[in-house]
């Protein structure tokens, strides 16, 4: 095809020819006509590349539930949340039969592995391995840097972080740590201080590490599952991945997820009963909590019912900027610079007494602090583990592995101190200075009645409880709708990393939370949700053990080509005389193709 544009001169005006302005008007039509083939022409040979996308994507796509896996998860939720509702004391005595010889006997190990953690993800992101990328070289990440650590900060502490934040202090000084007199100055020096430890990298250690190799599965060798068997492939082998032990790796998964997440849901509730007793006098009964469940789960069931980007996203953001104003309003209003002080001390000593601090196991006196707190945490932070990995591999498209490490723990840990900073201070300088005896109240009616009575305190207290209760909802809703995405995406038979589960998959799920929820509620009490968060992380253990040796054979066998086909910079000689890998060829052809 080819075009003379002098055909196209215009005919002088002078020239009167008929046939010749005739003859020019069809010049001109040919010409419209060759330019609608060729752009005909070139749009054929872009659509079989879309279609071939589109039928690839079908292809990897079967959003059917993967029986195996759903069927027997929630049989176990029913059989522990059906008793619970009908007979609570006896449930509450055979989980506490079974979880206080596990507590004397193998708490102690999970410090040393939450050490562990902290150091290998702090060398995977300032070694060579923090410029691997999982996705293709010039890929962008899927969220901006605020939403990203927004959905892990909300999906991850939920509304616990603000009871822990007010109540924590007050039982550290109560029954401190470190041999500390009770009431003294000296346990209230240390009660902050351990509780800015429990938030630290000891709580995101385990979530970042375990993303790692999950995302690698999913964005680079394109993995259409998102599962933890998935991701364990590299040690136990595909065979046995696909088969009776990933299937048990993935049901424990699911179980953890759903103790940890009704765990934050018992911790929640009742905060928010006895913030509307405050206002409106409603007595926080058990039929009150119970709609409260029921409003917090119709929240998360319609985010999680509208996705990842439109829902989940739209939450986080919302909540943390909810959370900020009553940051600063507490902050502000109270007294600003004793606050500051508290903060700056406890933060000091933190850091200055951080190793004996997290091992510290009072093995003269007996105590159960460590029991009580530490290990506690370290056991809570497991059972969020293999979820909070599963989700942060999911929006983590397009970062490496020194962002996602970093960036992750500088994120999580900025808003645990802010949080714990203001109202942790706060509380322990209501008590200390005698505006209220805090401390009586967590004796006689709980921690809920405590905290509740410390926000009372501030100025204008109904708009301040009225705030607290609109947050600690969102929060619940976060935690609830994120848990119900993930163990959706997990029983779902095949997902593509651009696809999401069926929205009555999801859904039901969030329902299956509520219900478990529910029954620990009916059980009550702070020391059934604090057993139920350890039974959690130690189910947890094998799995995050797992997947960190995993990502370490991975490493092994393919870091150098991924360094190569994954980072900025792509150094020849890391490879070696190796083969590469198919997966990163099908990266370097895809990426070209864009």
């Amino acid at each position: 095809m080819s075009f003379s544009f002098r055909k196209f001169s215009r005919p002088p005006k002078e020239h009167n020819d008929p046939a010749y302005s005739d003859n020019w008007h069809k010049t001109c039509r040919r010409f419209l006509k060759d330019i609608c083939k060729l752009f005909t022409l070139t749009m054929e040979r872009q659509m079989p590349t879309k279609l071939q996308r589109i039928t690839q994507a079908a292809e990897e796509e079967d959003l059917r539930p993967e029986w195996g896996l759903l069927i027997p998860s929630l049989i176990v939720i029913l059989c522990i949340s059906l008793p619970a509702v009908i007979m609570p004391k006896a449930a509450e005595q055979f989980f506490t039969a079974i979880y206080k010889p596990f507590a004397a006997n193998f708490g102690t190990l999970y410090l040393w592995i939450t050490v562990g953690l902290i150091v290998m993800c702090f060398y995977f992101a300032l070694s060579r391995w923090g410029r691997l990328k999982f996705g293709a070289r010039d890929e962008k990440p899927e969220f901006s840097l605020i939403s990203w650590i927004s959905m892990i900060f909300c999906s991850a502490v939920g509304g616990a972080i603000m009871f822990w934040a007010i109540t924590e202090p007050l039982w550290d000084i109560l029954q401190p740590p470190q041999y500390a007199e009770s009431m003294s100055v000296e346990a209230y020096d240390w009660a902050l201080t351990y509780l800015l430890m429990h938030w630290g990298p000891n709580a995101w250690c385990t979530y970042l590490i375990t993303a790692l190799p999950i995302a690698y599965m999913l964005y680079i060798r394109k993995m259409p599952f998102l599962r933890i068997s998935m991701a364990t492939a590299p040690i136990i082998g595909k065979r046995q991945s696909n088969g009776l032990l990933g299937r048990c790796l993935d049901v424990f998964f699911i179980l953890g997820l759903m103790f940890c997440t009704a765990v934050t849901m018992c911790i929640s509730l009742p905060t928010v009963g006895f913030a509307l007793q405050s206002v409106f006098g409603i007595s926080p009964t058990l039929s009150v909590q119970v709609c409260i469940l029921v409003f917090s789960g119709l929240i998360a069931g319609y985010t999680v019912y509208k996705g990842l980007d439109r829902g989940i996203k739209w939450l986080s953001n919302f909540n943390v900027f909810l959370a900020l104003c009553l940051v600063i309003y507490c902050f502000l209003c109270g007294p600003t610079v004793q606050l500051f002080n508290i903060f700056t001390n406890a933060f000091g000593k933190w850091l200055s007494n951080y190793p004996g601090m997290v091992f510290w196991t009072d093995p003269w006196t007996g105590g159960t602090f460590p029991k009580d707190w530490t290990i506690f945490y370290a056991l809570f932070w497991a059972g969020f583990g293999p979820f909070m990995g599963l989700f942060i591999a999911r929006i983590s498209r397009g970062r490496t592995v020194r962002e996602i490490i970093l960036w992750g723990m500088v994120g999580t840990v900025a808003g645990a101190c802010l949080i714990h900073g203001v109202f942790g201070s706060y509380a322990l300088y209501v008590q200390h200075n005698g505006i209220l005896d805090a401390v009586s109240i967590l004796r006689e009616q709980g921690g809920a009645a405590a905290m509740i009575a410390i926000l009372g305190t501030l100025p204008f207290k109904n708009v301040v409880l009225l705030a607290y209760t609109l947050l600690s909802t969102i929060f619940l809703a976060t935690t609830v709708n994120a848990g119900s995405y993930i163990c959706a995406s997990t029983t779902t038979r095949r997902l593509s990393p651009d696809s999401e589960p069926d929205k009555w998959h999801r859904t039901l799920w969030c329902g299956a939370l509520c219900l478990l929820a529910l029954g620990l509620i009916c059980m009550g009490g702070l020391g059934v949700a604090k057993m139920f968060g350890n039974f959690s992380g130690a189910l947890m253990v094998l799995p995050i053990l797992l997947v960190t040796a995993c990502w370490l054979r991975i490493l092994k066998e393919e870091g150098g080509f991924a360094l190569k086909y994954c980072s900025q910079r792509s150094p020849e000689e890391e490879t070696g005389d190796k083969e590469v890998p198919e997966h990163f060829l099908n990266l370097e052809q895809a990426q070209s193709s864009k």
